[in-house]
């Protein structure tokens, strides 16, 4: 994103690189990488909060987040973390996952 040669614009690269990081702390976070993934997701959360976009992928990326510290035993970030992805979900009229972030929310109480 950041080669010039790519022919991707700075606005593009912009709006594209906290879903890049998402996916990478995803994967990190899937080969058990764990701290490295929570870094990545966080400096994610952090480009999406500054865009002010909510959708779908950033309830995502947050809902992965808040896993990622529960396991890790940072309980109160992760609970934290789950009540502000269920809000996003709800903000974007995803019911089910919005509910299932509060029970996850609850349960790391």
């Amino acid at each position: 994103m950041d080669d010039e040669s790519s022919g991707m614009t700075p606005s593009v690269a912009v709006h594209s690189r906290p879903f890049a990081l998402i996916r990478i702390g995803q994967c990190l976070g899937h080969l058990g990488r764990r701290v490295e993934a929570i870094t990545t997701l966080g400096e994610a959360i952090g480009l999406l909060d500054a865009l002010q976009v909510s959708d779908s992928r950033h309830a995502g990326g947050l809902e992965e987040l808040a896993a990622l510290l529960g396991e890790e035993g940072r309980t109160e970030e992760s609970r934290l973390t789950y009540v502000r992805a269920a809000q996003v979900f709800e903000s974007i009229s995803d019911t089910e996952a919005h509910h299932r972030c509060l029970v996850l929310a609850a349960a790391g109480s």
